[in-house]
């Protein structure tokens, strides 16, 4: 496999997890004061009277564009160091899972999660970030966003992996009919009326009836997605389906040999 003769490959997962976006909450205020003291200092050095009259106000407009810089470049950092502990590495023999979060850290194995020898069962599948309540990370991007998914399975281990981005972005995977993006409205599952709009945002219910018909499958996955899916980015997302499609094509060139 091309991919997999690569060194290995690092996937970190759940980029924006909970420890960063609280620490760029506080950033924000502390970068907002930082900003709020720079300005009010440069007025009352350089600013003729006529300005000076308005250096509160100037100050605290001035405030803002200084905090979102220092979020913006903080943010960019601790991405790259500050990672959330579950990460997936890609190897010539394998899929591994390292999960190092507090709450739930796992012994490293040796041997992969899953091995790309052996046979991989995978269904991908789609849906949009709007006409539903969202939470979470699917709650801080823009609602016209596409949410891609893929659920790869061999024996017992099984992956649950998506990632959320633009339409253009998402058209090189919905559009591709080889790897067969199913479309899931999921938001046909939730209460449209008023008082869960207000409410704050949970999962629904996956009816029976909806697991049992022809798109049964996916909305099992969905539901899986919903309870241990590992979110990445876009780039990564490609990474790991290139690594699976090269598995599937090498498995299919053998069976024809």
């Amino acid at each position: 496999m091309s991919a997999a003769g690569k060194a290995p490959t690092i996937l970190y997962a759940d980029q924006e997890h909970s420890g960063l976006r609280l620490a760029i909450f506080i950033a924000l205020f502390i970068g907002y004061l930082a900003g709020f003291v720079t300005v009010s200092l440069l007025l009352g050095a350089f600013a003729s009277p006529d300005i000076a009259d308005y250096s509160l106000f100037l100050s605290c407009v001035g405030g803002v564009p200084f905090a979102l810089v220092i979020i913006w470049g903080l943010e960019k950092i601790l991405k790259r160091v500050w990672h959330s502990g579950l990460s997936l590495t890609l190897d010539d023999r394998g899929l591994f899972v390292n999960d190092r979060r507090a709450n739930s850290k796992t012994d490293e194995s040796e041997a992969p999660a899953m091995v790309w020898s052996a046979h991989l069962n995978q269904i991908n599948w789609y849906f949009r970030l709007k006409g539903y309540p969202r939470g979470g990370r699917e709650r801080r991007v823009p609602s016209k966003w596409l949410g891609v998914a893929t659920e790869v399975q061999q024996d017992d281990a099984r992956l649950n992996v998506y990632a959320l981005m633009p339409p253009e972005a998402a058209a090189v995977w919905t559009e591709n009919h080889k790897l067969k993006f199913h479309y899931l409205n999921v938001a046909e599952l939730y209460d449209s009326t008023m008082r869960a709009k207000i409410g704050p945002p949970s999962r629904p219910t996956i009816d029976n009836h909806l697991l049992q018909s022809r798109d049964g499958r996916y909305w099992l996955a969905e539901r899986h997605r919903w309870e241990y899916g590992i979110e990445l980015t876009p780039d990564d997302f490609a990474t790991l389906m290139r690594y699976v499609t090269d598995a599937q094509q090498a498995e299919a060139t053998l069976s024809n040999n």
